[in-house]
């Protein structure tokens, strides 16, 4: 992959301050393979760290700026404010760190999801192809030019890469593949085929089996996606629904009976504005966390 200049110029300007850390953090170097994210760690560090650098310089000179101004009686500006924009510098850079070490795991953890979905379909794919007698590596290389296969056929294309370009045999790629693929599920699947080519088993009938297998779980997967679909329905109901009906009833019951009638409005808008809203969104967040990508 070609780096930007701004990315040149990040590891020119601070690769003697990252080489060290980036060779002693292995996580850094595995995470980046599994996300697919196409930087060298020392690379990425570099370009990670003069972000944060160039975030807490401006903001820095923003809160020094204000405080001169300040001084000089130029601007009227409380001290609530003041002492508000003082840390932000640093709690930005922090903030900025932290993602710098947790954006890999995410993008792998979201290429894991998406290959446990379309494994099931890729590996009914793969061992239609292999019942045909096609050999290993023109598997991968067809499977790589599948896109409807999502990031399987993108860990299919590196499989492929390093059998037709970089000449490994069948277990020396499939055992790279399993150490830069964040799918438990794809580095069984491999890790099974390494077995099968070593010990002279027969390829077609292990993808056979372990397509059986994966549609099986599927189909529980999805069986035990609508039960708990069920269950949040039954929630959504109990908690959007019916509660907040209940609690507007007895907030008009209470004003009848003598409650102070802006007490009740209040918390009135305070359901409707601000916990309804707040219910919707929980629900929507946990039913697409739930829910099996296709």
């Amino acid at each position: 992959m070609t780096l930007s200049r701004y990315q040149r110029f990040a590891y020119r300007a601070l690769g003697g301050v990252v080489q060290k850390p980036a060779q002693q953090n292995v996580h850094l170097r595995l995470s980046l393979q599994k996300a697919h994210i196409h930087l060298r760690p020392e690379v990425y560090l570099g370009y990670s760290y003069l972000n944060m650098l160039l975030v807490f310089v401006a903001f820095a000179m923003l809160a020094g700026v204000l405080g001169l101004l300040i001084a000089l009686h130029a601007v009227a500006v409380g001290g609530s404010v003041f002492l508000f924009v003082v840390p932000l510098p640093i709690v930005l850079a922090a903030t900025l760190y932290v993602l710098t070490y947790v954006l890999p795991d995410v993008r792998a953890a979201s290429r894991a999801r998406d290959i446990d979905a379309k494994l099931p379909y890729a590996l009914n794919y793969i061992a239609t192809m292999a019942s045909a007698g096609i050999t290993p590596d023109k598997i991968f290389w067809s499977l790589s030019n599948q896109a409807i296969y999502g990031e399987v056929a993108n860990e299919a294309a590196w499989i492929s890469r390093d059998l037709r370009l970089l000449g490994k045999d069948i277990p020396g790629a499939l055992t790279a593949a399993i150490d830069r693929s964040p799918s438990v599920k794809w580095q069984d699947l491999l890790q099974g085929a390494i077995a099968a080519v070593t010990t002279g088993g027969d390829l077609k009938t292990y993808f056979l089996a372990k397509s059986e297998q994966f549609m099986y779980e599927n189909r529980q997967e999805q069986k035990r996606f609508l039960e708990n679909l069920g269950v949040l329905a039954e929630s959504f109901v109990t908690v959007v629904v019916a509660a907040p009906l209940f609690l507007l009833v007895l907030l008009s019951v209470m004003t009848l009976f003598g409650s102070d009638p802006r007490s009740g409005l209040s918390l009135g808008y305070i359901i409707v504005l601000v916990l309804l809203p707040m219910a919707q969104l929980g629900f929507l967040l946990t039913i697409k966390y739930v829910t099996p990508e296709v």
